[in-house]
């Protein structure tokens, strides 16, 4: 299938380099939500939504592309998931150290039909959430994540704590997975929560999020629910990010409403949390990721303006923590847009030389709407380098 060719990128130590990956309206509208993953070989696979009109159009595909030289040349975008009458997915990878194992969670949400205009190419009216649904699946490799077992439904039950949306079932995601140093997987989730929410109400205003980890002990074979993450703002918590700080302890950011991107920590590996609060990144209403590097410092990517709605998600900025989350360095700004445009749903990893890749969802708010892929690379020295 000969969805697009990738053009080389360039990796400049000390520096930053930016270049646009994949463009909207080849092969899909929309390219959002890059998610990456490193092979036993070091190998490096970066896999993303693929979908047209609406983020929740119900035909979304998941395509991927792998680089075998640390991210400067990579193949052409293949598909990597696809099943329409599941509805569109999220998917997260999980290669277990020290071994051939790896694991793979999926998310399947179904989503309320979206109305579009085929002539202007735009939604007409938006998904219902309350009518949305998500089914989840673990699968598992003993190849390093070459190939996957066809794997097992995760009850949405011991997500949610028992609470079911009307209808009977739940709507979220898988925010990330990670394993800590004693070998316990932290799988942190968010959903719709009925018990937070206003039932009869159909818009973002009447939703509330809420945050959960299932945790095991014995490499995925079975879960445990741990605490529940809160926000007692409007719609919640969503889009969880953790790092593990030191030994069993859990430092974690979250999507808030706020203005604010929000924090909170677990000193007991995830089993419960202390009360959430604002951090001091601000922010609109958006994704941040965070990942620890090989240094042990933390690196936050992020929306660095303030902002309690979902605008404007520019410019695209990039800190260093040197205290475990307690403070943050000088941002460095990333890249910068204007107006309603945006630079966001961005996925990051750190390689085994230092070099740190960084993909990124920019969407287009103009007719006909559509958002490209765009990678930036730099590493530790850039982030550091006083200017």
């Amino acid at each position: 299938m000969n969805i697009a060719r990738i053009a080389p990128l360039a990796y400049s130590p000390g520096k930053l380099e930016y270049f646009s990956f994949i463009r909207g309206g080849i092969g899909a509208d929309y390219h959002q939500n890059p998610e990456f993953y490193i092979f036993p070989n070091n190998d490096l696979l970066m896999i993303w939504s693929a979908y047209d009109f609406d983020e929740c159009s119900n035909d979304g595909i998941l395509l991927y592309s792998i680089s075998t030289d640390r991210g400067m040349t990579w193949t052409n975008p293949q598909v990597y998931l696809a099943d329409h009458s599941s509805g569109r997915m999220n998917l997260r990878l999980l290669r277990l150290r020290n071994t051939s194992r790896a694991l793979m969670f999926v998310t399947c949400m179904l989503m309320d039909e979206i109305q579009v205009d085929p002539n202007r190419r735009v939604v007409t009216a938006h998904s219902n959430y309350f009518k949305c649904r998500s089914r989840f699946y673990l699968r598992q490799s003993t190849d390093g994540g070459r190939s996957f077992e066809y794997g097992q439904e995760l009850a949405y039950q011991q997500i949610t704590g028992g609470r079911e949306l009307p209808g009977l079932g739940c709507f979220g995601m898988l925010d990330q997975v990670m394993e800590l140093a004693n070998g316990r997987i932290v799988a942190a989730f968010s959903f719709l929560d009925p018990a937070r929410s206003d039932l009869q109400g159909s818009g973002f205003a009447s939703q509330h999020w809420t945050a959960v980890c299932l945790y095991s002990d014995d490499q995925g074979q079975s879960w445990k629910r741990g605490g529940e993450i809160h926000a007692d703002i409007r719609l919640g918590v969503s889009e969880v990010q953790l790092v593990e700080a030191a030994p069993n302890q859990l430092f974690c950011l979250f999507r808030t409403t706020s203005g604010f991107i929000y924090q909170t920590h677990s000193e007991d590996g995830g089993e419960s949390w202390a009360v959430s609060g604002p951090s001091a990144l601000p922010s609109p209403e958006s994704m941040s990721r965070m990942i620890k590097l090989h240094s042990g410092n933390l690196l936050v990517v992020w929306n660095n303006i303030s902002s309690t709605s979902q605008h404007p998600r520019h410019p695209l900025s990039a800190a260093i923590s040197q205290d475990h989350g307690k403070s943050w360095g000088e941002p460095r700004m990333i890249a910068d847009e204007t107006g309603t445009h945006q630079l966001s749903n961005h996925g990051v990893v750190q390689l085994d030389d230092g070099r740190i890749v960084l993909a990124i969802s920019h969407y287009h708010d103009t007719r006909p709407m559509s958002s490209d892929l765009d990678v930036a690379i730099f590493d530790e020295q850039w982030l550091l380098h006083q200017r």
